[in-house]
């Protein structure tokens, strides 16, 4: 059975009408949800009472980001500059990490959090769930963040060792853009 100009015209008709309510609920659900997700960012407050909050720099009383640049702030204990602390996305294994990293003013770790994270469950999501895993990272130098296997001073997590690798490797990925902005 031949298809006629009419009944041509009739599905291009009633497709454009699709396409054109599928816009107009897409418009309003961004704006809700747009709406909603600069609430709770509000409510949470800006990555500064977030490093308060996680304590990668454990005497810092308030944090200050740093003239010009992206993803550094400055540690003050009282009006002491006592280290730098920041918050960035960086490459995990399945998906992006984001960590929150302190530092003194030599950039010897203070502390790291893992904030969010995607990794397999039950095995890449340890380095976020073991305390242990995070907490040897404080009173290394950039010389020693590496894993133990690399011939780093960080033990990996068994079972977890390329999502602990992802880590590391973040860790000394957001130290070096620490470094070039507070220059």
């Amino acid at each position: 059975m031949a298809e006629t100009k009419d009944s041509t015209v009739m599905i291009l008709v009633k497709l454009t009408l699709i396409a054109a309510v599928a816009a107009v609920v897409l418009t309003a659900t961004y704006g809700v949800t747009q709406a909603q997700l600069e609430k709770l960012a509000a409510e949470a407050g800006g990555p500064d009472k977030q490093l308060l909050e996680m304590g990668v720099v454990p005497d810092a009383t308030k944090f200050k980001l740093v003239g010009g640049g992206e993803i550094c702030y400055e540690a003050y204990d009282g009006g002491d500059l006592i280290g730098y602390g920041a918050m960035a996305e960086v490459q995990g294994m399945q998906d992006i990490l984001t960590l929150a990293v302190g530092v003194d003013s030599d950039f010897v770790v203070t502390g790291v959090a893992v904030v969010s994270q995607k990794e397999t469950p039950g095995i890449g999501d340890k380095v976020q769930k073991d305390e242990g895993f995070v907490a040897q990272f404080a009173g290394v130098g950039l010389d020693g963040l590496a894993l133990s296997d690399d011939g780093g001073q960080i033990d990996g997590i068994s079972g977890a060792t390329i999502s602990s690798r992802y880590v590391t490797d973040g860790v000394v990925e957001i130290i070096g853009k620490m470094q070039q902005e507070v220059s």
